[in-house]
């Protein structure tokens, strides 16, 4: 069981009344918020293996690149502080305002491949509508493949390690719109060195990803912020086209 769990993004009972129920399932559970939250909301968590870690909320206004009115650049900073705390060889990342039951789904497809991103098929679109349009609300990989396409995210957009001169591969790359599942899918295959030259065919989209439908991973809450809308299993289940990668 060489597998942590991230959980990013601001503190919330919607993730954290739920983590004694999956930790199990973990070597580690990974916390990673904003000190500015409200760690009352910790007190529901009694398991042994889960560690908690904060950092100030990032100023939008000292990032280089990156819309200021996304919400993107949070989830880079959250998720690359949990990955820095990982030591199992693989990882999943979760959203904190979202929740699952049961992951080994998604833990069976990274080791059926283990240097591919497999992704839960959240708001997934068709190669045909928008190239590389992954789900970027929960996926596993590689720790060290994911933790690399983060640090070079993390420096494109905060540090200037990178220079944004450096960005024109997520903009092109594979003539894919610049939208955050798509630069978070094309910051991957930077981290694993594809050839640029081949990431316009669906083949290298297919040999590097993976997809699995949400309806697997037991009971589950799943949200839409910037459409006020949130789905769970035995309410009002999240039904999506994309299931397969065949969909794509």
């Amino acid at each position: 069981m060489d597998f942590d769990l991230v959980i990013q993004g601001p503190l919330n009972s919607t993730s954290l009344e739920y983590v004694d129920k999956v930790s199990s399932q973990f070597n580690k559970v990974i916390i990673s918020h904003w000190s500015e939250n409200d760690i009352s909301l910790l007190d529901v968590i009694k398991s042994k293996n889960v560690e908690i870690y904060d950092q100030k909320t990032p100023d939008l206004n000292d990032t280089v690149g990156v819309l200021k009115d996304s919400t993107f650049f949070y989830s880079i900073s959250s998720t690359f502080l949990g990955l820095q705390k990982c030591t199992s060889e693989y990882v999943i990342k979760m959203r904190s305002d979202e929740r699952y039951e049961n992951f080994d789904i998604l833990k069976e497809k990274v080791l059926e491949h283990k240097d591919r991103f497999v992704f839960g098929n959240i708001f997934a679109k068709p190669w045909s509508h928008s190239k590389y349009h992954i789900g970027d609300h929960i996926f596993g990989c590689n720790k060290e493949l994911l933790l690399l396409g983060y640090n070079i995210l993390y420096d494109l957009y905060y540090t200037r390690k990178l220079s944004v001169s450096d960005n024109t591969w997520c903009k092109q790359g594979g003539k894919a719109d610049a939208t955050a599942e798509n630069i978070l899918a094309l910051s991957f295959l930077k981290a694993k060195n594809v050839d640029i030259g081949i990431w316009d065919s669906i083949d290298t989209f297919k040999n590097n990803f993976d997809i699995v439908d949400i309806q697997g991973l037991g009971d589950y809450i799943v949200t839409w912020v910037g459409g006020h809308k949130s789905w769970s299993k035995g309410k009002k289940p999240f039904v999506w086209p994309v299931k397969t990668m065949e969909n794509f």
